[in-house]
């Protein structure tokens, strides 16, 4: 169809359009209801298009889990209580516990741990070997804690060392155990010299190191040292002794470690 031809013989004989005016109007002739009708149809096969693709998509994820179930079973296994351990890992773990144990007793903190016959442990109690682990080491801790706390109370009513008449002198600290602080004694015989680079007395050496329960403390525990290692440092200034021991109260017994220090002032006197 020739538009321009049809416009001309539309219009009456009598109107004189310009050129523009005719291109207007065939232009507006091109945007006919065809074309509206073009672009509404492709609107609404986009939006069936979106509609199915929503329809659809959950369709296959089903059917995706459906070919792979134990992709969400996998997930779900990994959050779960593992399944009760077998006669053989028990044992493993069991001599493990008595290593960890063992290796925690040798630090000789004054707390006694011990590990329950194998056959009294309960299903929930078997946990892996670094955990148990955690578990002593926690103990410990809290602990070693407990005592600085109760000795740091108890250190103010201390007495400054005395040394007697055959040169012995004698300090006092405390030991804790659990639940139990008690307080020792600690005699040695110390001697000194004048160091002329230091120009004031220091330690040359030391025996006889003892230990003992403080009087005050009655018949409430027994006290047995068996093994003493000594340090001189800070040029002579200080002797570090390093005492331990067994603590046994009501047929329990409690290994200690502990070490308490000496210091010489410039003209000898310890304390």
């Amino acid at each position: 169809m020739n538009f321009k031809n049809e416009l001309e013989k539309s219009i009456p004989a009598n109107m004189k359009l310009t050129e523009k005016e005719k291109e207007m109007i065939r232009y507006r002739v091109r945007q006919s209801p065809t074309s509206r009708f073009h672009m509404h149809s492709l609107f609404v096969s986009v939006l069936a298009i979106i509609i199915a693709v929503f329809l659809v998509l959950p369709s296959i994820q089903t059917k995706k889990q459906e070919e792979n179930p134990t992709s969400q079973m996998n997930i779900y296994d990994k959050n779960q209580i593992p399944n009760p351990f077998t006669e053989e890992q028990k044992q493993q773990y069991y001599k493990q516990y008595l290593k960890i144990v063992d290796q925690a007793m040798k630090l000789k903190t004054g707390i006694e741990i011990g590990v329950q016959p194998i056959k009294e442990f309960k299903e929930s109690e078997w946990v892996a070997p670094k955990e148990y682990e955690k578990m002593v080491q926690n103990m410990i801790h809290q602990h070693l804690a407990t005592e600085r706390e109760e000795i740091a109370e108890m250190s103010s009513s201390l007495k400054p060392a005395v040394t007697n008449i055959n040169g012995e002198t004698t300090k006092s600290t405390y030991l804790y155990f659990p639940d139990i602080l008690r307080k020792i004694e600690v005699t040695a015989k110390f001697d000194t010299q004048y160091s002329s680079e230091l120009d004031r007395q220091v330690f040359v050496s030391v025996d006889n190191v003892l230990t003992q329960l403080a009087s005050s403390t009655g018949n409430t525990g027994k006290w047995k040292q068996t093994s003493v290692r000594t340090t001189l440092v800070d040029g002579g200034k200080k002797f570090s002794i390093q005492i331990e021991g067994i603590f046994t109260l009501n047929n329990l017994s409690f290994e200690k470690v502990f070490t308490i220090e000496f210091n010489c002032n410039k003209y000898g006197n310890i304390y």
